[in-house]
């Protein structure tokens, strides 16, 4: 997959970021709030102002996907049906080339509710279940790995498998934590929402510049960091720790062994967990006022793993009465 336009500042800032996760964690008091809203005030200024983001309601956006899937590259359409704070819904139809094997996919977050579905059938027989990034951060391996069973405690075990019985409704938990972890993110990626305190933690450099970091303690999931052009305020990159799985597409997007989950983590689910994971934002354009990224890249330690080129924005639409339903 080629690199993204962003993918020079990704590779200086990987080592940033984690020496700014290290010291915030022995020295908390260098956390600036004060700064950090006033850093998030004027980069909602920088993409259209408070008045246009909070009309925002809803919001419907379609582009074309590129994914890296091993020594694979899956591309096709994906679209995004979102309505804060807990209305999300995913379509993705993606293939190995013009009319190769691949993927329907369609991901759901309705509240409490979390609905996945696959739907291969006359598409060659591609897809294995936990390599398509369900929840996409709470993603990469289906919702963080949960569907493979790694990282995830709590459970019995079964005297005839050995193996650990997870309880259901601890499932049906950890895929809406992830679920909504991703839409928290995307919400600070699209439209600088959020409702969780908001910290300037420092500065990162790159030859192309300045940014600086602010850092917003989401309810669901690990931290969110959020770099801002220091000159002009405008978001190039969101970042947040989670499994960095190998083979998964998305880099393991998700946190099965993330600080907060129970049980102990085998030596692949702590591989996993040590990785940063970055969403890019560039190509900004205008939309009904506002100044929306129309390339978003994610990658996995600077590793560029998914390519999103949007091809529309609709701001407020009217969703049908069944798009967060099945």
């Amino acid at each position: 997959m080629d690199e993204s336009p962003l993918k020079c500042f990704a590779v200086v800032v990987c080592a940033v970021v984690a020496a700014l996760s290290l010291s915030t964690r022995v020295a908390a008091q260098t956390e600036d709030l004060a700064k950090g809203a006033s850093l998030m005030s004027e980069a909602r200024k920088a993409i259209g102002g408070e008045d246009k983001l909070a009309d925002v309601k809803r919001l419907q956006i379609k582009g074309t996907m590129r994914r890296g899937q091993g020594n694979l590259t899956l591309e096709g359409d994906s679209e995004i049906f979102l309505e804060p704070p807990d209305k999300f819904r995913r379509n993705e139809s993606l293939s190995v080339g013009l009319g190769g094997p691949g993927i329907d996919r369609v991901e759901i977050l309705n509240g409490t509710d979390v609905i996945d579905e696959n739907n291969n059938a006359g598409r060659g027989g591609f897809a294995r279940g936990g390599d398509f990034g369900g929840g996409r951060g709470g993603g990469g391996d289906f919702d963080g790995g949960f569907r493979r069973g790694g990282g995830f405690g709590g459970g019995n075990t079964d005297v005839q498998g050995g193996r650990p019985q997870i309880d259901p409704e601890q499932l049906k938990e950890a895929q809406r934590r992830n679920r909504q972890a991703e839409v928290a993110r995307l919400l600070v990626a699209m439209l600088l929402n959020t409702n969780a305190p908001v910290a300037w933690v420092g500065t990162a450099q790159s030859p192309d510049g300045t940014a600086d970091v602010l850092e917003i303690k989401a309810t669901e999931g690990t931290p969110i960091r959020l770099f801002l052009d220091s000159a002009t305020h405008m978001p190039l990159m969101v970042t947040w720790s989670g499994a960095g799985g190998r083979g998964s597409a998305r880099g393991g997007q998700g946190s099965a062994a993330s600080p907060g989950s129970r049980g102990s983590a085998t030596p692949a689910t702590r591989d996993r967990a040590a990785a940063t994971l970055e969403m890019h934002l560039s190509d900004y354009r205008t939309v009904g006022g506002l100044k929306l990224p129309h390339l978003i890249t994610r990658s996995t330690n600077g590793d560029t793993s998914e390519e999103w080129t949007v091809k529309s924005y609709k701001i407020n639409p009217t969703f049908k009465g069944n798009t967060f339903t099945k």
